[in-house]
């Protein structure tokens, strides 16, 4: 049950999440380009329009996927500060990255409820299914021939 639903909330969320961008992207709600990292990088700059935003979902697959492991590590915090902390860390940092100072003129508030609303559920998801893992082992009786069946 643990990878299912592992492979699922990273699927779903990732899926999601590129289409926000897109959404954001198409009624201008950001000034940069969610795939404009491969003319900056020159990875990929040559490639079709698909390609590029197929290596954004693996990267987000990827990202995804460790914070999923990191909620489950961290599920006695509060996940929705911590969804709020890594948003504004995680945007100050693309922000940083489009604009190249470290005063941030514009910050795109779209584009941090996004990432917020995507890392809360991740977070949250991860956290519940450790806390019911941990109740389930604690309440299993141990096999012994002592215990009456």
């Amino acid at each position: 049950m643990r990878l299912r639903v592992f492979f699922w909330t990273i699927f779903c969320s990732s899926i999601t999440c590129i289409l926000s961008l897109k959404l954001l992207k198409t009624f201008s709600f950001m000034k940069f380009s969610p795939i404009g990292w491969t003319k900056k990088y020159h990875v990929f700059s040559d490639s079709h329009v698909l390609v590029k935003w197929f290596m954004l979902w693996v990267l987000l697959l990827a990202i995804a996927s460790i914070l999923f492991a990191l909620g489950e590590l961290l599920k006695k915090i509060r996940m929705d500060m911590m969804s709020l902390v890594v948003a504004v860390i995680i945007v100050w940092g693309i922000e940083w990255s489009v604009q190249k100072t470290v005063y941030i003129h514009k910050f795109s508030v779209p584009l941090a409820v996004i990432v917020a609303i995507h890392l809360l559920w991740i977070f949250e998801t991860a956290s519940y299914h450790a806390k019911i893992r941990n109740l389930d082992s604690r309440n299993k009786l141990p096999n012994s021939s002592n215990v009456l069946k």
